[in-house]
């Protein structure tokens, strides 16, 4: 099964025919939600890490918010959607003005997908609570939590696994950027073909798994980690 299709079973699989209207509104709220939390703190985080390298620009831009409509991209909103990956405006920082350019740069940019790593270890941890220790199949609210759950869960994992790929002008870039040395061919020619390369992930992604397999293998070791525990 194409990763797409996979996406679209995943997310809207609790919709049943015996649905009533609230639960219908629940969960869609739920959905609603969970991406607005990822993009949001994903964003705010890199603002917050690039203020206290030394960089105000985010915070003088008003990017420094929890506001949602500060940091959704439609774009960016309508992939995650429909495809189970996406973006947000990115936040405008000036590297020149770190107090050390490699170290905040760095910091910067591991900020948003060290922030989704963190609530999608803890939303799993609430997910697996729930579902283990609740009757929360005959609860409204905790069946809604639980969807809240597990959607922030997959949605804080899967940009996490995005952001990391070393493409412009994704975090992973940055990243290998702080590392390197500047200019290196790898650089050059990723910034020359970004839009083909970003192109080929999700279109690999949408039709073979590709970055939905290593999710589910993430969010499968959380599992079995919590289990052990618990």
């Amino acid at each position: 099964m194409c990763a797409f299709i996979y996406n679209i079973v995943m997310l809207f699989s609790i919709f049943q025919s015996d649905m009533t209207g609230l639960e219908i509104m629940l969960a869609i709220v739920a959905f609603g939600l969970a991406i607005m939390i990822a993009l949001v703190f994903h964003e705010w985080a890199h603002a917050f890490a690039a203020y206290k390298s030394g960089d105000p620009t985010a915070k003088m831009m008003g990017r420094m918010t929890l506001n949602p409509a500060k940091h959704v991209e439609p774009l960016g909103l309508f992939s995650f959607i429909f495809i189970g990956i996406g973006w947000a405006k990115p936040v405008p920082v000036n590297p020149f003005n770190y107090r050390n350019f490699r170290r905040g740069n760095f910091w910067v940019s591991i900020a948003g997908v060290l922030t989704n790593f963190i609530f999608g270890f803890v939303f799993s941890l609430g997910f697996f609570m729930i579902t283990n220790f609740t009757n929360y199949v005959e609860n409204v609210w905790l069946w809604a939590l639980a969807i809240f759950f597990m959607f922030s869960m997959v949605i804080n994992i899967s940009l996490m696994i995005f952001n990391l790929l070393p493409i412009p002008p994704l975090d992973g870039y940055n990243m290998l950027r702080s590392i390197t040395k500047p200019n290196n061919s790898y650089m050059q020619w990723a910034r020359d073909n970004a839009h083909w390369l970003l192109i080929v992930v999700l279109l690999v992604s949408m039709f073979s798994g590709g970055i939905f397999l290593l999710r589910d293998g993430i969010i499968s070791l959380f599992n079995m980690l919590w289990g052990a525990i618990f």
